[in-house]
Parts: structure tokens; sequence; C-alpha cells
């Protein structure tokens, strides 16, 4: 018997028990279509995360203040301890640091006729957008001399910008900040998410957010960026030598500020989505075993059913090896089918969940008709073993 007479028989057995064999298929099907569509969700984050770590930048540190202590106890509380001096200070004395964006951060509200959104303002100083990869959708940024003179402009995010003024360009509107207005002279492109959503804040001067808006003298964080990210341990060792100077810190002291860089908390979410991707990924496996058992279940069900039809081929001439095939065939089958089942299940609903950021893995696709393949195989193996050493006439007898 030929393996193509054998894959015809083991096609027209499945023919005849088309719900049976649904059954089944689904199984794997399901097994297939969640390990490709946990494969794709896993591309488009680590593609997203590696863009956006591009975007930041590997020169670029975050300076924040440290935490206050109460008996010797860090409370969950900030301290206020850099200011704009230090961030000056930081690029007149470091040789490795060329320039600095100190920033200052806290809730706001914005307003536009009958809109409004509670959001974050931001005060930066006109290195900020540089430092930080920052891309305008429409309008421009503020300059240093407008920073100079506390002027009342501001620099949309991109949430902030569709919650106010929609799909109309907001440059040249005038919207209330914290109940003062403020004329938008840009809008920056949509950034995505990250550890917060960096599109959804108002961007502002720094004097005036300091002076007009919050009355503090202090700062949230300062970015400072390198020369080039091979000079880090140079980088840190200036930051940390300069500013306790600055804080006049005794030598026993601890930090009164966190260095980090710009990358880290990416780089902590990147792994973080590989471990859950790599979890999801051995639920779909399991799901594969599953389907598997399902197969080996169905071909012993056929195996018992056709124990006549087995005795009858043994009888005509065909040997123990023609069985194995004929069964071993079948199974292989019932898994391949399930497995093109669940490519095409899996990517519909990547496209769906997904949309157009999904993205087919080619590999995945030739590693699942593999997974599937030898799936039948394993599952058909002892149903097929059991058929070809049937006793002949025992299997001739059978009712």
């Amino acid at each position: 018997m030929t393996a193509l007479e054998s894959l015809r028989i083991a096609l027209q057995s499945l023919i005849g028990n088309p719900l049976r064999s649904l059954l089944t298929l689904v199984g794997i099907a399901v097994g297939i279509g969640a390990v490709l569509h946990v494969v794709s969700l896993g591309e488009m984050t680590q593609r997203r995360i590696r863009e956006r770590l591009e975007s930041m930048g590997t020169n670029v540190l975050l300076i924040r203040p440290g935490y206050s202590h109460m008996h010797g106890v860090r409370t969950a509380q900030n301290v206020t301890s850099l200011t704009w001096n230090d961030a000056r200070l930081l690029v007149d004395e470091s040789a490795v640091i060329a320039r600095t964006a100190p920033t200052y951060s806290a809730p706001g509200s914005a307003e536009f006729r009958d809109r409004n959104w509670t959001t974050r303002v931001t005060g930066v100083t006109d290195a900020y957008f540089e430092i930080n990869n920052e891309t305008l959708a429409t309008g421009r940024s503020f300059g240093a001399h407008e920073v100079d003179r506390r002027a009342r402009l501001a620099v949309l995010g991109d949430t902030v910008r569709s919650e106010l003024f929609g799909d109309d360009d907001p440059v040249g509107g005038e919207i209330l900040v914290n109940s003062q207005r403020f004329t938008v002279i840009g809008a920056l492109e949509a950034r995505g998410e990250s550890w917060s959503n960096p599109d959804d804040q108002i961007f502002v001067p720094l004097s005036t957010a300091q002076e007009r808006l919050f009355g503090v003298d202090y700062l949230s964080s300062i970015l400072a960026q390198m020369r080039a990210a091979e000079d880090f341990d140079e980088a840190l060792f200036d930051i940390e030598e300069l500013l306790r100077r600055s804080h006049r810190l005794r030598a026993e002291a601890d930090n009164d500020f966190r260095v980090r860089r710009q990358d880290f908390f990416l780089a902590t979410i990147q792994d973080t989505n590989r471990e859950i991707a790599s979890f999801i990924l051995l639920i779909a496996l399991v799901s594969l075993f599953v389907g598997g058992l399902g197969i080996a279940n169905v071909m012993l069900v056929s195996v018992t059913e056709r124990t006549r039809e087995i005795g009858v081929r043994r009888a005509l001439g065909a040997n123990r090896s023609h069985v194995l095939l004929q069964f071993l065939i079948e199974a292989v089958v019932l898994g391949l089918l399930g497995g093109v089942l669940g490519v095409v299940g899996g990517t519909a609903v990547s496209r769906i969940l997904i949309g157009s950021g999904a993205t087919i893995s080619w590999v995945w696709v030739g590693y699942s008709f593999g997974i599937c393949a030898g799936i039948g195989m394993l599952a058909g193996m002892y149903p097929a073993g059991v058929a070809a050493y049937k006793n002949v006439l025992e299997a001739l007898r059978y009712e």
C-alpha cells in the first residue's frame, strides 16, 4: 500500500465522521491560534518598546529627588532637593554632560470652551523637547527667551489635544490651565503607552509653571544628556559629586537624589512583557497537549470501530507496517488540518484585536505545522500500534 493510498483512506475516515473530526480539530486549532496570537502580540509590544527606547535615547539620565525618611524609615514622599541651579551646575562643571533639561510636573486641569480635561502640567525648558526626542505634529515649541519671561504658552500632548480640540488644529487656541489663560503654540505627536501616558500632558515654560501656576522653587526631575552612552560611569560620578557638594551633604549622609538611565523603566517593562508572554505561551502549549490527547482518543475509538476492517485487510495481505502507516497518516492529517484552522483563526483574531499593527510570524507558522504534525504523530503512535498488532482471527470475529 502506498502512502498516497493511505492518505486517501485516512481522509475518507475523517469525512465519514465529520462532527468527531471537527471537534478534534478545534482542540488543536485553539492551541495553535493562541500560540500565534501571543507571538504576534509579543512582537508588536517588543517593537513598540524598541521604538520608545530608541526615541528616549540611551545617553540620557533621569535625576529625581530622593525619598524622605522618618525615624530612619523611608517614606513615600519625595524630598524637594533639586533646583534649577543644580541643572546649570551639571552642565558647567561636568565634562561629559552636554545639556540638561530641568522639569517640574504636577496635576492640573485644562479647559477649552465647553470641554475640560484633568491632566498633568509639566514645566520644561526649550532643551527638553530635543533631549527627550519629542516630535511636533503641528506648531512649534517655546524658546529660551519665552522661558525667561514666564510666557503663558502651551504645547499639548496628543491625548490633551484630542480631548480639547478633537480633530481641529489647536495652534492659536486659547485654553485655561488651572484657570489661567494660555495660548497653544504646538502639539506633539503621540508617543504611546509606557509606565504612564506620556501623551496626557501640557507643557509650559518651566518658569511659568514654578512661579505663575504652582508657586514652587524646586524641580520634579532633571534630564541630563551625556556626550555618549559610554560616558555613563563618569557622568554618574560627576552627578553624585556635584549634587552632594551643592546640597551640602555630610560624608555619612545618603544621597537626597536618584539617578536612572532614561531607558531603565522601559527596559524593565520589556523584561516583564517577556515573562508574561512566556507564561501565556506555556498555557497555549498546554492547550496543544490537550488537543493531542483528543487526537489519541479519536484514533483509539477509530481503531475499535474498525477492528473488523483491520482484520479483513490483514487477511487480504496487508502487513503490520501498512496498517501502522494508515493510522499514523490519519493522525498526522488530523493534526495538520487543526494547524491550518489554528493559523487562519489565530491570524484573524490578531488582526481584529491588534489591528494593523499585527504581524504574521512566518517562522512560527512553520513551527505550528511542525508542532501539529509532531503532535499527530505522537498521538497516533499508540492507537496505530494497537491496530497493527491486533490478532487477525480475533479482528475478523469482532462484531
